[in-house]
């Protein structure tokens, strides 16, 4: 039997009651897909943003009142596996970045690929 309901319907049909968790749930969505684009490890990146929302907030707070804004400048990120081509989406790189790190192992993965939880 049809049931009226009021709420709001995410992009992917998930309901929700209140507009504010309908709109946090998008952002995740578009957050995760950002990780996995960029090979980063979700939880670990989600962990890291809500370990630092304080300073990040207050940087996002300084910046509002700055008269030049760094904050949602357009930038434009270089492809390190083509050099050739502009605004690809990937990572910058880094002047001086090394192809093997002096010292640790080079084969260890990053910290926000590292999952949690999982010691060898």
């Amino acid at each position: 039997m049809p049931k009226q309901v009021n709420g709001f319907l995410a992009l992917d049909g998930t309901f929700f009651e209140d507009e504010p968790e309908c709109q946090r749930y998008e952002a995740e969505r578009d957050i995760a897909l950002l990780c996995d684009t960029h090979e980063i490890n979700y939880d670990n990146f989600m962990a890291t943003l809500n370990a630092w929302h304080n300073p990040i907030g207050r940087y996002y707070d300084a910046d509002d009142k700055c008269k030049i804004h760094q904050v949602g400048r357009a930038v434009k990120f270089e492809n390190p596996l083509d050099r050739d081509t502009e605004g690809s989406g990937s990572f910058p790189s880094v002047e001086g970045d090394y192809a093997n790190p002096p010292s640790g192992d080079k084969d260890a993965p990053g910290f926000l690929e590292q999952s949690f939880g999982r010691y060898k």
